[in-house]
């Protein structure tokens, strides 16, 4: 007489713990938007005193990624929090899961874009752009946020 395992959902939930683990979101400005929106992306969120063609303009850091990752941490993890309970529900699909995340920090980080107001922009920028809005001019880098679902 042999011992006979009866897998109440274990081996599904080991298994969908595996996949999420296997993957990562990552939220940001990618190659694809083009190497002048990337730099912009970078001066913008670090800021620079070496920027211009006199090498003299100083760019205050201007962070809406970091930021807005700091500012959501805990509802992202109050997202990630819920997993095991759709595991074990059945109604866990990964993909669907991170892709929610992705939107949902793409969609916080393009409101950062819009509502980000300091550092203000210097009197001369406001005259030339026409209005104050620090983290926008053409909207391409608000256009250019997006996210992605990567291999760990």
């Amino acid at each position: 007489m042999g011992l006979k395992v009866i897998d109440k959902g274990f081996n599904n939930y080991k298994k969908s713990f595996q996949d999420l683990n296997s993957k990562k979101v990552v939220v940001g400005i990618f190659k694809e938007s083009g190497e002048d929106v990337r730099i912009r992306a970078i001066v913008n969120e670090f800021g620079t005193t070496k920027a211009g063609k006199n090498r003299n303009i100083v760019i205050p850091e201007r962070s809406f990624l970091r930021s807005t990752f700091n500012k959501n941490y805990k509802k992202i993890s109050k997202k990630f929090s819920k997993i095991p309970k759709l595991i074990r529900s059945g109604r866990f699909d990964v993909i669907r899961e991170l892709k929610l995340i992705g939107l949902y920090q793409k969609n916080q980080v393009k409101k950062t874009i819009i509502d980000f107001k300091d550092p203000a922009n210097a009197l001369s920028t406001i005259k030339n752009k026409g209005f104050d809005n620090p983290l926008i001019e053409t909207g391409q880098l608000l256009k250019s946020v997006s996210f992605k679902i990567l291999k760990k």
